[in-house]
């Protein structure tokens, strides 16, 4: 549907693409006239109110839920009200309302949920943004434990942000991970600000004094008075201290009073398991008790992190979402605008029926002589001038590059305006939101070089089914990126791979269990494999790729996995880290042991720059590895890592840096060579 000119002066013509029984009128809004004839509306008002200034401006009709449009993800930064720097992700579809995902504790915007529902709401058309609050994934600070008002007040200066772009916020979501509770983080702000019209709070805990005695002990408090703090280590191995403040911080929360503040007019979810282990129902079950407007989902076999219910969850939430887009019972703030009354009664249509403002209007309503600033709370004029100053740059956008077997691979491309690009490759069972991909991408960024990570095929967003092994087939995935961007004529200044193992345990039909074993498909091998097929690329990483892929798959499957795979043809396995399963046949454990990485290792270019980088710690790769690698590749650098993990858990940052000078000096070589 087209767009046309529409001004002021007279009359208003909307185009209406189904029909509308508009409100009735009355003796307040000024208008002469409504005439309806299908398919449009006609609002005729008298000539005496005209405005100062002749401003036209794009009008377009939209249904409550447009058909989800090929969406941009931004990245945006936004300061707190403490000075910290709060890094998000913007998935922008067009439409007006924004839902704001809140991930839990110890965690970041690249929580498989909190993509999961990113995603979900964008195939509906709904706009959504993903951040970390601060001391969390890439924002600024020093994460604490408890510190519920001050996520509170990271969650406001977020929907400030967006208030001052004149964005409205469609719903916040909150999930409860571990011990501190984001689900009460966004029951907490619509106990504090009533500017939110919706809140889902999943997982919340309603008595946040319960679980601490089981986890730090009967005697934590007199722990915390003799030391000051308490040590702990999360899953990952990484540390954090808890100390008496935050614990206070945690025991004086009040849920139950904060949610009797909560106004009647905000519609609130809360979705919880049957089988969390984490947060009993029972805690649901309270809320639903004590919040007036509230709706109660019990999924029947979830546990905390939804893990093989994630598509379910999405189906609830993004349900009751675009319920409440369409139940919105918020009325706008017109006192505060001089504006022609018609332009009120639009604006309010705008609100009731979802007309989408493209961008003249908003300019529009942003600068004309006649129109008020409206305060959408303290501190939102201050957010708007630091919007201006920190327009961003870079731009994430989502790219689908169909692969050589006809499969969608998705991707994001951080583009910073650079003419090169290095493409980062994921690891097994992972996606392009993998820690170590998402520090990589935005260190590229801060030096201004782009970078595109994407989902082999089978993985993450990207078509196809998961295949164990097969690294032919991700180094043909790898060669239609890469062609995908030639095309495009952009460099491609290097490639990046790694190796991250993943948490399995077999299950039927052998019953086989493994404690904390792990299993690699090899992305740092990928790009070694690509480097050998095709000599295109100059620049190679390899982050943590084994040389022999003979090695680890007895001491994981047995001695007789063959004798197994040969009786039932598979072994299922189960992925203790997302909860899901994949199936490892004979024919893709013998597709690893047929690749020959030394023979592959000696077909790369010796123009071809290597890096390897290994850590002394990585419990499932040895350091040997890296060392092989290092005697056969001709044109090779070596960076061993002290301490560093597979994941390199505690050592991102110097991971970072290595990899970022390597790809510097590489295209400084480059520049030399051409000149």
């Amino acid at each position: 549907m087209g767009t046309q000119l529409y001004s002021f002066h007279s009359s208003l013509t909307l185009s209406l693409p189904y029909s509308y029984s508009c409100p009735p009128n009355n003796n307040n809004n000024n208008f002469h006239s409504l005439n309806y004839s299908c398919p449009q509306l006609h609002f005729f008002s008298p000539p005496k109110h005209s405005p100062r200034t002749r401003t036209f401006f794009r009008l377009r009709m939209a249904p409550l839920v447009r058909a989800a449009q090929t969406p941009v993800v931004e990245r945006v930064v936004v300061p707190n009200k403490y000075g910290e720097k709060l890094v998000g992700l913007f998935h922008e579809t067009g439409s007006e309302g924004i839902v704001i995902l809140c991930h839990g504790f110890r965690s970041s915007k690249e929580n498989t949920m909190m993509l999961n529902l990113a995603v979900a709401l964008e195939k509906e058309g709904i706009s959504s943004f993903r951040f970390d609050f601060a001391g969390n994934g890439e924002s600024e600070g020093t994460f604490e434990y408890g510190n519920y008002q001050r996520e509170a007040d990271d969650l406001r200066s977020v929907i400030e942000h967006f208030f001052g772009a004149n964005r409205t916020i469609s719903a916040i979501l909150g999930h409860s991970k571990g011990a501190m509770i984001r689900g009460d983080a966004v029951l907490l702000y619509a106990s504090r600000y009533t500017d939110v019209s919706a809140v889902v709070n999943v997982c919340g805990r309603y008595d946040l004094k319960r679980g601490i005695a089981e986890r730090f002990g009967e005697d934590f408090m007199q722990t915390l008075k003799e030391k000051g703090y308490i040590e702990v280590k999360d899953r990952r191995g990484t540390s954090y201290q808890v100390t008496e403040k935050s614990m206070l911080d945690r025991l004086n929360t009040d849920i139950h009073s904060a949610c009797l503040k909560i106004s009647d007019d905000c519609r609130v979810l809360t979705v919880h398991g049957s089988a969390d282990k984490t947060i009993p129902v029972d805690d649901a079950i309270e809320f639903s008790k004590i919040i007036k407007n509230h709706k109660l989902q019990i999924v029947e076999g979830a546990d905390h992190r939804f893990s093989d219910h994630q598509a379910e969850l999405a189906s609830i939430v993004t349900e009751f979402i675009k319920d409440s887009l369409f139940n919105c019972s918020r009325k706008w703030n017109t006192n505060a605008l001089r504006l022609p009354k018609e332009a009120l009664y639009l604006m309010k249509m705008h609100r009731f029926c979802q007309i989408l403002l493209v961008s003249p209007i908003s300019t529009f309503l942003t600068t004309q002589t006649y129109f008020q600033k409206v305060k959408n709370g303290p501190g939102c004029t201050k957010h708007r001038s630091l919007l201006r100053e920190s327009d961003m740059v870079v731009q994430q956008h989502k790219v689908i590059v169909p692969n050589k077997y006809g499969e969608k691979l998705v991707g994001l491309l951080h583009e910073t305006g650079s003419l090169e690009i290095v493409i980062i490759c994921h690891g097994f069972r992972c996606t392009k939101e993998g820690r170590i991909q998402v520090n990589l991408a935005a260190a590229l960024e801060n030096e201004g070089i782009s970078a595109f990570r994407f989902d082999f095929s089978g993985n993450g967003e990207s078509e196809g089914t998961f295949e164990f092994a097969y690294y032919g087939r991700e180094a043909d995935d790898l060669h239609s990126v890469i062609e995908h961007f030639s095309a495009a004529n952009r460099v491609i200044a290097g490639i990046v791979g790694h190796s991250k193992g993943a948490r399995f345990s077999p299950v039927k039909p052998f019953g086989i269990v493994e404690r904390g074993s792990n299993l690699q498909h090899l992305r740092g091998d990928a790009v070694l494999m690509y480097a050998s097929k095709y000599h295109d690329i100059r620049t190679v990483v390899n982050l943590s790729g084994r040389y022999d892929l003979k090695s680890g798959i007895a001491e994981r499957f047995g001695a007789d996995i063959m004798q197994k795979l040969g009786e039932s043809g598979y072994i299922d396995v189960k992925d203790e880290k997302s909860g899901g399963s994949y199936r490892v046949t004979k024919e893709s454990v013998m597709d690893r042991l047929n690749t020959d990485m030394h023979a592959a290792c000696l077909q790369i270019d010796k123009d071809c720059r290597v890096l390897t980088v290994h850590g002394t710690g990585d419990e499932i790769i040895p350091v040997q590895d890296a060392y092989e690698f290092a005697k056969i590749i001709p044109n090779h650098k070596l960076r061993i890592v002290e301490g560093a993990d597979h994941g390199y858990s505690n050592h991102q940052a110097e991971l970072a840096s290595i990899v970022l000078e390597f790809i510097k000096a590489s295209l400084e070589q480059d520049k030399a060579a051409s000149s």
